[in-house]
């Protein structure tokens, strides 16, 4: 009786040790050990919490509306869970001459504006620029960029063109096109930030182009010397010098006689027909090495013809041809 007292008594010990062993195992079991990061803080915790939620309230971890943890909250934990808290941070927004501060993740600027319901226009200018990533607390600057557009339709003057008619008498003048005003049409374009003006730029698009007026004026001229009338359409006003026989050809390659002169070419064309004062009608053939500009050499029958002429100011006339 004894012994069995004993038995029953040693089996009651065992049973209720497997009991506590159970117990214990089974709790064991339900602990989990789950890692935490929490901004730049990283740490271990064991826990018997179900969820991320539960998890994050045992160990007295609040969020704001803005953070954001991975996984979710009502997420299940699991042992060697990792559990990520992404922190906002403070954002301000410089728009024109306001100011705002946002919480935010990290995000791009354009989204952290979108997010902030700033509305952005496509010209506007953001700084740091629209696709950069932010991370950390900073400035958004937005620039606000808006054009006016300004047109006007403007006159174009006409023009007056003259030219010289040498078959028309000097003095006289006639109008061969009448001259009339264009139209052009003047855009300018003001380039606005934050309502100060930053650029214009102007264009100019022809409409209707003008016509100019086109005016003829004779350029005949008449002189009389000696009783002989000649038409003339340029006079000058030389220093003339004289020559005689060289043994050599003019320039034109003819015969030196009287009534040829050497000229300058730049200023008398070579085969021009003229009439010098104190010497008579003439035909420019010859050059001269010292004859430039306004000079004229005229040929002479003697040396001692060309002596006596020396050096003189005359006035030389370029007939009409």
């Amino acid at each position: 009786m004894k012994f069995d007292l004993l038995n029953k008594t040693f089996a009651s010990l065992i049973v209720a040790f497997l009991i506590i062993l159970s117990a214990a195992l089974g709790y064991s079991y339900l602990e989990k050990s789950v890692t935490i990061v929490d901004g730049n803080e990283e740490f271990k915790v064991k826990t018997f919490s179900n969820t991320v939620e539960e998890l994050l309230k045992e160990q007295k971890i609040t969020l704001s509306k803005y953070d954001k943890v991975e996984p979710s909250l009502s997420k299940k934990i699991k042992e060697n869970d990792r559990i990520t808290i992404f922190r906002a941070f403070p954002v301000k927004i410089i728009d024109g001459g306001k100011e705002v501060v946002v919480n935010t993740l990290a995000d791009s600027v354009e989204n952290i504006i979108k997010n902030a319901n700033i509305p952005l226009h496509e010209k506007d200018k953001v700084s740091p620029q629209r696709n950069e990533i932010i991370k950390n607390p900073t400035e958004i600057k937005i620039t606000r960029v808006n054009e006016r557009v300004v047109e006007e339709v403007r006159k174009i003057p006409f023009k007056t063109v003259t030219r010289i008619d040498y078959n028309l008498h000097f003095g006289k003048q006639n109008i061969i096109q009448k001259g009339e005003d264009g139209e052009e049409k003047v855009i300018t374009t003001i380039v606005y930030e934050n309502g100060k003006v930053v650029e214009k730029n102007t264009k100019k698009v022809v409409i209707k182009p003008a016509k100019p007026q086109i005016i003829v004026r004779g350029g005949l001229m008449v002189a009389s010397r000696g009783g002989v009338e000649f038409a003339y359409t340029a006079k000058y006003r030389m220093l003339a010098t004289a020559y005689t026989y060289t043994g050599n050809l003019t320039r034109m390659g003819t015969k030196p006689r009287v009534g040829v002169v050497a000229v300058d070419p730049d200023v008398i064309p070579l085969g021009s027909k003229l009439y010098i004062e104190g010497y008579g009608f003439a035909r420019a053939e010859d050059t001269g090495g010292a004859i430039k500009g306004e000079r004229i050499d005229i040929f002479v029958e003697s040396e001692a013809i060309a002596q006596r002429f020396g050096r003189r100011w005359v006035t030389v006339y370029l007939l009409k041809e």
